[in-house]
């Protein structure tokens, strides 16, 4: 089946994308039984024993006492009071590849309590969407919130965030994992650091844990796109689909789709579509449109969609140095890596 852009319907409302917070086909058969550690680096054994006992703890708490207090109950407690919670939260730094993502679904697939899995970005497009408190309120009724790829951006998302945690039901276990830069690889304290600075008081909330090893993907190696010997059109034309649709695309009206729907929206794409060929990709002129592309790219790693491109430019050149190095460089550096496992290249 073959689908055009315009064709695909954003109508989208909150309650659907509620339903949508789990992880999605690239992480849903994900346990803690398939996360094998690697033995150079403890902290892989630590972590995922920590979260093994975390989450048997969560299952075996009596029902009565799960989201006893009631969410506005939570709001008239103090800063002081929040602080004070036992340290039941977690905060897990790590480089790129070293298995968050799938400890984190984990967490999710072996917990019987209401629960919901979602990167940082899309929690921001919640406050953009219905608003911070109402935010708050809605995930203040779930037992555990998990939290992928959480993300210090500007100062604003840091406040955003520190006021989420404070508003947030202090019996909702949280659970974050957050990427350290390739650049910060070899000091990933430099991350947990920031985040207690940043996030003040609030962090007194969580236990941070550094995740150590090597990105599965690259294992040392540098970028490697892989270059299609087919034509583009060849291999659109020759893409056996086995469950929903492939998508053929030009750069720009894709670009104008993403602009048209708010990013909170983007995960039809991929759920639409098990492959997307994208004609004529050029490096971002905007600061934007690389944002809304990169989450575009997130969502359809989440779903293991294969990406296709068409471009005169190499993978390296998709964003521009004053882009790659804004406050969302690890964002970037993250949609880089993804692009270099999901998609293959054609030269024009």
């Amino acid at each position: 089946m073959i689908i055009d852009i315009k064709d695909i319907n954003f109508n989208i409302s909150v309650e659907d994308c509620f339903v949508n917070l789990k992880p999605h086909p690239k992480f849903s058969h994900c346990t803690f039984e398939n996360y094998i550690p690697d033995e150079k680096y403890p902290s892989q054994f630590y972590i995922k024993e920590t979260l093994i006992n975390k989450i048997k703890k969560l299952n075996e708490e009596p029902t009565e006492t799960k989201n006893k207090k009631g969410f506005f109950n939570f709001l008239r407690k103090s800063a002081k009071e929040v602080n004070n919670k036992k340290l039941n939260n977690l905060y897990i730094d790590g480089g790129y590849g070293v298995g968050k993502t799938h400890l984190l679904s984990a967490c999710y697939n072996t917990a019987n309590v209401n629960k919901a899995f979602l990167s940082f970005g899309e929690l921001c497009y919640f406050f953009n969407y219905i608003g911070l408190e109402k935010t708050a309120e809605e995930f203040s009724k779930l037992k555990l919130l998990l939290l992928d790829e959480f993300e210090l951006d500007d100062p604003a998302t840091t406040r955003m965030m520190a006021k989420f945690f404070l508003l947030i039901n202090k019996n909702t276990l949280i659970i974050t994992t957050s990427n350290t830069l390739p650049s910060d690889l070899g000091k990933l304290k430099f991350q947990v650091d920031e985040f207690q600075r940043e996030m003040g008081i609030i962090s007194g909330a969580f236990k941070t844990v550094v995740v150590e090893g090597i990105d599965y993907r690259k294992k040392n190696k540098i970028l490697n796109q892989r270059i299609a010997s087919k034509s583009f059109l060849d291999t659109f034309r020759d893409y056996k689909v086995s469950k929903t649709a492939k998508m053929l695309t030009t750069y720009k009206n894709l670009m104008e789709t993403l602009i048209d729907n708010h990013p909170f929206k983007y995960f039809v794409i991929p759920s639409t579509c098990e492959a997307i060929f994208i004609d004529g990709v050029a490096p971002f002129e905007q600061l934007n449109n690389a944002l809304r592309f990169t989450h575009l790219v997130d969502h359809c790693y989440y779903y293991n969609t294969k990406i296709f491109i068409r471009s005169e430019y190499d993978l390296d050149k998709f964003f521009k140095p004053e882009i790659i190095e804004s406050c969302f460089s690890k964002k970037f550096q993250r949609c880089l890596s993804r692009l270099d496992e999901l998609a293959i290249f054609f030269k024009s």
